[in-house]
């Protein structure tokens, strides 16, 4: 998240969300997509979509004046970026990202409601809409990339002895396919709703690691959960629940754990003033919003759990840069 350097320029920056939308809007429409096999005029693209003409002509326009499109006579197609990034199925591909924050606009707009009230604004839980789940699943899944390789790369975890790693709420997997690209010797099962477990199933498959690591459909709060770990990984999924939930959450993963195994939170986890990671005291607007339970929690809230649950030698382990860091608790 930007720094906290607020100027006359970045106020019209946040005022000027036209473009924004515009962008968003198109992801999801496949602009990009339809153009992805050369030039086409504004009449066969709105015929391909199902858009009025007129309408399309200026949508496109936009899109060139933006610099996402090339224009040329009546024709358009994608520029060096679009086609980087916004042509589905390539491997730089970002539309993920944007249709997900494209489903969430209209939700943001209800946060006042949210405030006066205190309750979620989201009509559907996330698991209950497949389709807005299983683009924010792929877009945390390039994001999640990224951070599995710097973690593995810092050592801020040692795996080099462990062989069963579990991935509670795993999303798509992502960690536990890197986590078991490094390390040979480990397996891994990973727990998340079926959506999630589609999508994670992809992923493993997607990786060849159909061997080591097996996906189980789990909600983990009606499931009795597997054990006999050395190794558990959260990631991303005490910010969607509430303090006692959580709290609960780690006396059963305390018992899933062999003596001198160890847990991992992964998470926008806070300082004593609820203020930093910028991003992390936003994401709990998002959260108020979305679900109307969870937030992003102190470390020293992960700590009293963890250590209320019997864990011991726990840390944060931080860096700078990241918005995500991870608190570590040893059975």
């Amino acid at each position: 998240m930007a720094a906290n350097r607020w100027t006359p320029e970045r106020f019209d920056d946040i005022a000027d969300f036209w473009a924004n939308r515009l962008v968003m809007e198109s992801a999801a429409l496949d602009i990009y997509g339809q153009l992805a096999g050369g030039s086409l005029g504004a009449e066969e693209v709105a015929e391909r979509l199902g858009l009025e003409p007129g309408s399309t002509h200026l949508l496109l326009d936009a899109l060139t004046g933006l610099g996402l499109l090339s224009k040329k006579g009546n024709r358009y197609s994608n520029s060096e970026a679009a086609a980087r990034y916004l042509v589905p199925g390539l491997p730089d591909y970002m539309g993920h990202r944007l249709i997900a924050a494209q489903q969430s606009w209209e939700m943001w707009g209800h946060l006042s409601d949210a405030l006066r009230s205190g309750q979620r604004q989201r009509d559907k839980h996330f698991f209950e809409d497949p389709e807005a789940a299983r683009h924010l699943l792929l877009a945390l899944h390039r994001d999640a990339r990224s951070r599995a390789a710097d973690i593995l790369v810092r050592g801020d975890i040692d795996l080099s002895e462990r062989h069963q790693m579990l991935d509670l709420g795993c999303g798509a997997g992502t960690y536990a396919v890197a986590f078991c690209r490094a390390h040979r010797q480990l397996h891994a099962t990973l727990v998340d709703r079926p959506i999630a477990a589609a999508v994670a199933r992809d992923v493993v498959a997607s990786a060849g690691l159909e061997d080591r690591i097996s996906v189980l459909e789990y909600d983990v709060d009606e499931h009795e959960l597997p054990s006999n770990y050395d190794f558990i990984w959260i990631s991303n999924v005490i910010n969607s629940r509430s303090y006692n939930a959580n709290r609960a959450l780690f006396e059963r993963l305390y018992h899933r754990l062999v003596p001198g195994g160890e847990v991992a939170v992964h998470d926008m986890i806070m300082d004593d003033t609820r203020t930093r990671p910028a991003r992390g005291a936003v994401f709990s607007l998002y959260m108020l919003l979305s679900n109307g339970v969870g937030r992003c929690y102190t470390f020293q809230e992960v700590f009293d759990w963890l250590d209320g649950a019997g864990f011991h030698d726990i840390r944060w382990v931080r860096e700078a840069d990241d918005d995500m860091t991870l608190v570590i608790g040893t059975r």
